[in-house]
């Protein structure tokens, strides 16, 4: 069974039900699958609010997958461009956020992040500052992501 065939048309006949012109590209980085979804007017209702529409999107087509393949299948769904803004809008906050940290030496809660967003969160802080650290604590929807200070280490002599 060709995999990338199968999740293409599986994504067609989802979207089918949702609107009416769309384009499904696949593409497939190491283990991840790719979905480019491309739409013009109808893309709102891909996306949904704050990505929720996206998101369950992905998550339906992983429970499918899973019953089809038996196994898990790892899927990155994108409508437009979405996630590359989304990336962008979220690096902007963490910036400010990074920078408010280091101004005043204290630990900062992000709430109401998805675990992808979490990610994209911890994945640039570690990259961007060095003396910073992020980290999630809580559970379900009560999760948030702290940004901190890294704590100095103390070497004994």
């Amino acid at each position: 069974m060709d995999k990338i065939k199968t999740i293409k048309s599986e994504t067609e006949e989802l979207l089918k039900k949702m609107i009416d012109k769309f384009e499904v590209e696949l593409s497939q980085e190491e283990e991840v699958f790719h979905v480019v979804i491309k739409t013009d007017e109808e893309a709102p209702t891909v996306i949904g609010r704050h990505g929720e529409t996206i998101r369950a999107l992905q998550k339906i087509l992983e429970v499918v997958l899973y019953k089809k393949f038996g196994e898990p299948v790892d899927l990155l769904v994108n409508v437009n461009d979405y996630r590359e803004k989304q990336i962008e809008r979220l690096e902007g906050i963490v910036k400010d956020i990074a920078e408010r940290v280091k101004n005043e030496s204290r630990e900062v809660p992000l709430r109401s992040f998805s675990s992808y967003e979490r990610k994209i969160i911890h994945e640039y802080i570690t990259k961007n500052y060095p003396d910073l650290t992020s980290y999630s604590v809580g559970e379900g929807r009560d999760r948030q992501l702290i940004v901190a200070p890294k704590k100095e280490e103390k070497t004994s002599e």
